[in-house]
């Protein structure tokens, strides 16, 4: 099969053709000038700048909120903004509405209009298109403050940058694995190595954006080996488009040793394979964390404290930089303002009591599950490598085809679906069903011994329906199904 997209870096001219298709989809694209653009950003002060925010927060040792937030009319989404601001956040996201996120501008203006002359918000989130640069920037300018817009697409993401953002949160296989239904992961990196370009664009120029990267988030109980190993992938892409400073974004499934050990493992293998490939300097200025799973989370008040609490905890034991947030009443709707303020400072409270004392400690099974992982994670990417003759791009395509890379549950009917997660007796995601993932026996057999011992204590089959019940567990107060 021939493929359209490769691991190449595009050139600056054929960007700046696409660069003025891009600008032309919506008439607020007009308002964006690059050279201007870039320049406003460059002369930004480093408190808003993502990767120098994130690089101090590590130099000092500190932990911060990092929310989900969006709304779409103007002022109100100003006075979010603030209010994130005076309860001490120093990221501060742009959630992107969906009618944006799927190129339908036009859908976006008359739900805005309705919401403005209702005082209802209709949206999901922020319409950034529809309103453009110039009010944009009233929003960036409102707080002192480093922003990311969160699921923007080409235009989404010019007219982000040109308003003072200084992040470029996009993940082809995020992008692929969990929002898209029947887009094919060529036309999700085909969609990405563009954004990247425009973030390369900037950071050439010195106006640096920093690249979050979530990879291939799986949507049940499920080990983050392919995660991990997608993540990587993605930094590498973005490298190569002249991205300079990238992140990874861990998430969490409730068992501490695995937790910690997915977090400490990825900077590290991630660090490797940039050099590797030649991307040398490329920063890595933090980590940042997830309150996942995506799956259900607590629909009681205690619970929804408990699992926000536990997972703040684990971000400031693991030395996170920065740990994005679902508010308490996440579960029930649209969070409120207050929900918002009552959720970060119940997170901060660990940021500042355990995050500052420093703690350092030895858990049980984290060794191993440090280097199961490592085994994991390297058998995917050298596969990946394998397949696509060193070029990460093609190797990632041929990979998803074969089940290399593949994920229970995805919506995308482009995935295999071949694989399945489920616990052990102490919580731990292990592999029921490997699919055609290329680990080696010892690893296949580390899982199987894992599985058994759960069997012999439960007395009953590890099969698809315990994974429902596992799947469930942690929204009600558990650490497995039963």
């Amino acid at each position: 099969m021939e493929y359209k997209v490769r691991q190449k870096k595009i050139d600056e001219k054929t960007f700046l053709e696409m660069h003025k298709e891009v600008l032309a989809q919506w008439p607020t694209g007009q308002e964006v000038n690059l050279d201007e653009a870039v320049e406003y950003s460059r002369n930004l002060p480093d408190s808003k700048n993502f990767m120098k925010v994130t690089l101090k927060q590590r130099q000092e040792g500190r932990t911060t909120v990092w929310p989900r937030a969006g709304t779409p009319i103007l002022e109100d989404e100003i006075e979010l903004v603030k209010t994130l601001a005076r309860a001490g956040i120093k990221h501060i996201p742009v959630t992107i509405d969906s009618y944006t996120r799927n190129y339908q501008f036009a859908k976006a203006q008359a739900a805005l209009e309705e919401s403005i002359r209702t005082g209802k918000p209709l949206l999901n989130g922020y319409p950034i298109v529809v309103h453009g640069v110039k009010n944009t920037r009233r929003v960036t300018e409102s707080v002192d403050a480093a922003f990311s817009p969160r699921g923007a697409g080409k235009l989404a993401m010019e007219i982000a940058l040109a308003s003072g953002m200084t992040a470029a949160g996009k993940s082809a296989f995020l992008e692929f694995g969990s929002y898209e239904k029947k887009r094919t992961l060529e036309d999700c990196i085909e969609h990405t190595q563009y954004t990247n370009r425009l973030a390369g664009y900037y950071t050439e120029r010195g106006a640096i954006i920093t690249t979050d990267l979530h990879g291939f988030v799986p949507s049940c109980v499920f080990p983050l080996s392919v995660n991990i190993a997608c993540i990587i992938l993605d930094a590498l892409m973005a490298a190569e488009q002249g991205v300079k400073s990238v992140i990874p974004q861990m998430h969490y499934n409730g068992h501490l040793a695995q937790d910690l050990a997915w977090m400490q493992v990825t900077p590290v293998l991630m660090q490797e394979y940039l050099h590797r490939f030649g991307y040398k300097d490329v920063v890595i200025p933090g980590l940042l964390c997830n309150q996942t799973p995506l799956f259900p989370v607590p629909q009681t008040l205690g619970g929804s404290f408990a699992y926000l609490g536990y997972s703040a905890m684990t971000a400031a034991l693991g030395k996170a930089d920065a740990m994005f947030v679902r508010t308490i009443d996440e579960g029930a709707g649209v969070p409120t303002l207050e929900a918002h303020a009552m959720s970060y400072e119940a997170a901060n409270w660990f940021f500042n009591v355990v995050r500052t004392q420093k703690i350092e400690f030895e858990i049980k099974g984290l060794e191993e599950e440090k280097k199961i992982t490592e085994i994991e994670v390297r058998s995917i990417l050298e596969k990946v490598i394998e397949l696509g003759e060193s070029d990460i791009v093609v190797g990632s395509l041929k990979a998803v085809e074969a089940g290399v890379i593949d994920s229970p549950f995805s919506p995308n009917i482009h995935v295999r679906d071949q694989v399945l997660g489920i616990k052990d007796v102490t919580g731990a995601c292990r592999y029921l069903n490997f699919g055609n993932l290329p680990f080696p026996d010892e690893v296949k057999e580390f899982h199987h011994e894992k599985i058994a011992e759960r069997e012999r204590i439960e007395k009953r089959k590890m099969d698809y329906n315990v994974v429902i019940e596992d799947f469930w567990a942690f929204s009600k107060g558990k650490i497995i199904g039963a």
